[in-house]
């Protein structure tokens, strides 16, 4: 099957694997750290895990939107708990969007940003707020 890229696609683009797609960052690990503090949101616990909202295994990616600041026992109940997962997942797209676990590769091909660069992107969630 035929995947129909935007038109940008015959820069012959490389996009990077899923694996590195989904790692964290420092960079990203301190933007989520900035964004939604160095305790566990549910808990305030300060022993923090960095947790993907959308599972790596489900496409999410490894930036900070899809980043959640949670101590060991919530990270774990994140994974076990269907309904705390999901309850997750929805507070996050009431503040970011639908695509909020996505990187600038997934809105570019799904034609949702002319490009892939960074300034694109970003310019992507401004306009979801």
């Amino acid at each position: 099957m035929l995947r129909a890229y935007p038109k940008s696609e015959q820069l012959k683009k490389t996009i990077p694997s899923r694996k590195q797609r989904g790692a964290i960052t420092k960079k990203e690990y301190q933007r989520a750290i900035e964004a939604f503090g160095d305790v566990c949101v549910v808990c305030g616990n300060p022993k923090i895990e960095m947790h993907h909202i959308v599972f790596r295994s489900q496409g999410g990616r490894g930036g900070y939107r899809n980043l959640i600041p949670l101590c060991n026992k919530h990270h774990r109940w994140a994974h076990q708990n269907r309904e705390f997962a999901d309850r997750l997942r929805k507070d996050r797209e009431k503040q970011y969007g639908p695509y909020f676990w996505a990187d600038k590769w997934d809105l570019w091909k799904a034609g949702l940003i002319k490009d892939a660069t960074d300034e694109e992107f970003e310019k992507f969630f401004e306009k979801e707020r």
